[in-house]
Formats: C-alpha cells, sequence, structure tokens
C-alpha cells in the first residue's frame, strides 16, 4: 500500500510518500520527502554521487545539465535547479578525470617525459611570468621523419578548447602517399594568430 498525502511547508508545497509492505503488518520501509521546487538536502555532492558512475565524456546520457535535471527527476524523484546540476556535473567529471589545474601543472613533467621516450621530437611550452600556461607546440619523430614521404601539403586546423580556460588547439596534417591524413603536429594556443 502506498500512502500519499501533501503537506504544505515555508519552502513551498511538499509531498510525502511512505510505502507500507505486509499484510496486515505495516512493516514500515520507505519514506522519502520529495520538494516539488528544489530539495535542500540534494546539494550538489550527493548529486555527484548519484551521476558519477553514469557520466562519461563521449556518448554520455548525462552528457548536459538539462539531461542531469530529467535524470534525477525521473530516477530519484527529485527537482533540482540547473545550476545544480551543472555543478555537479563539473564536480564528477573533476574526480572522473582529474582538474584541468592539474592538467595545466602536469604539462611539464609530460613535455620531459615525451621528449625523452621520443628522441628526435620537438616540444616546447611557454608560461608567462606568473607560471600560467600560455603554449604548447608538439611535434613528434615519427612525423617529423614520415615528412618527407608526404605530399608537400598542409592542412591547419583549429578547434575551440572548451572548458574555463578556452584556448585554441591547432593541428597540422598533410595527404601521404596512400591519400590518409598524416598527423604532423599539434600545439595549443590562446587563439589563431600571429604571435602564437
Amino acid at each position: 500500500m502506498i500512502l500519499q498525502c501533501a503537506i504544505k511547508t515555508a519552502n513551498g508545497p511538499c509531498v510525502l510518500l511512505v510505502l507500507f509492505m505486509g499484510i496486515g503488518q505495516y512493516e514500515f520501509l520507505l519514506g522519502l520527502i520529495q520538494n516539488i521546487t528544489d530539495h535542500r538536502q540534494a546539494t550538489f555532492t550527493v548529486i555527484k554521487d548519484l551521476i558519477k558512475n553514469k557520466i562519461s565524456l563521449a556518448g554520455s546520457e548525462l552528457s548536459t545539465p538539462k539531461d542531469i535535471v530529467h535524470f534525477i527527476r525521473v530516477e530519484h524523484g527529485l527537482s533540482i535547479c540547473y545550476q545544480k546540476a551543472w555543478r555537479a556535473r563539473e564536480a564528477a567529471l573533476d574526480d572522473i578525470c582529474g582538474s584541468l589545474e592539474d592538467s595545466y601543472n602536469m604539462l611539464p613533467r609530460f613535455a620531459y617525459i615525451l621528449e625523452l621516450n621520443n628522441p628526435g621530437s620537438v616540444i616546447k611550452y611557454k608560461v608567462d611570468v606568473d607560471g600560467r600556461f600560455l603554449y604548447f607546440f608538439m611535434a613528434l619523430s615519427p612525423p617529423i621523419s614520415g615528412w618527407q614521404h608526404c605530399r608537400p601539403i598542409i592542412s591547419i586546423d583549429e578547434t575551440s578548447l572548451k572548458n574555463k580556460y578556452g584556448g585554441t588547439l591547432l593541428s597540422a596534417s598533410t595527404p601521404d602517399s596512400n591519400d590518409q591524413i598524416f598527423p604532423l603536429t599539434f600545439c595549443v594556443v590562446d587563439s589563431e594568430n600571429d604571435s602564437s
């Protein structure tokens, strides 16, 4: 038997759902208080823990905050605001992938190990006087030596980095003798301009 009753609170209407199991025993199994607007105890860290196993970088059913709001409403019966869903998504991605700050701080070590394991590669990065990241350039030795067997045409493509720091990822490639795309180099810059 499911008993449902509406209660008025200072924060707006509230619904109390109580599920009783057993014939004549009225065993109390579940009491769920659900705000119709935004439940105070459903913090972004609680939401993060609910979605962390379902979220991934590519092809996730929970790729946007709007998807998370819908998922929490359907699966858990809670209504949360967009901002809380956005914060939960960001926190879940930080837990899964690590923070952007940590990634940028590991860049000098990454460049050193990359150069150490790929002799003949050209890897450069630049930081400002405060130690903040400006540019990163990477041309590995196999594409450098393979360039002589490719057509003398270079195609440069850019894509915007969609994170809180922004920037642009530039890639240079060329067609090889089999008309396949042969990547030459990659670099991360603030924007596609002459100074970068």
